[in-house]
């Protein structure tokens, strides 16, 4: 329960500051809203962005746009899920503080080439009805 309501908080921060004035119902998704799916690394798959080795992807639709979210499978259990784009200057904004989700990466570029996929992959995902759960790879 605590990471979901880190992921309503990440959803919240997420938003350009220009909306912050409309209605919350209008721009914070619920629980309910979320789709889910764990996800694993691979036995030898070198371009795996996250220091944990699982975790779940999870998406939802911030002012009708879809927004993904990492949380890792660790312990202890993490307080907000890792906001996942490829708007870089956006997602480093919005996951201020949040260290040790992500491997170290060489560049701007190799950082980006490892998280598309995940990104492409939550998007996929909030086109799913909301509250799917899926514990496969499915998508």
């Amino acid at each position: 329960m605590l990471t979901a309501v880190g992921i309503v908080l990440a959803a919240g921060f997420s938003l350009p500051a220009g909306v912050i004035a409309t209605e919350v119902n209008d721009l914070v998704p619920g629980v309910k809203d979320f789709r889910m799916q764990v996800i694993h690394k691979a036995k030898d798959e070198v371009d795996w962005p996250f220091v944990a080795e699982s975790g779940v992807l999870a998406c939802a639709k911030v002012l009708n746009k879809p927004a993904v979210y990492f949380v890792p499978d660790q312990k202890p259990e993490a307080t907000r899920a890792f906001v996942l784009d490829t708007d870089l200057f956006g997602m480093s904004l919005v996951n201020i503080g949040m260290t040790n989700v992500l491997k170290p990466y060489g560049s701007l570029e190799a950082l980006l080439k490892r998280i598309t996929p995940f990104v492409t992959m939550g998007r996929r995902l909030c086109a799913q009805p909301p509250g799917t759960s899926l514990s496969g790879s499915e998508l």
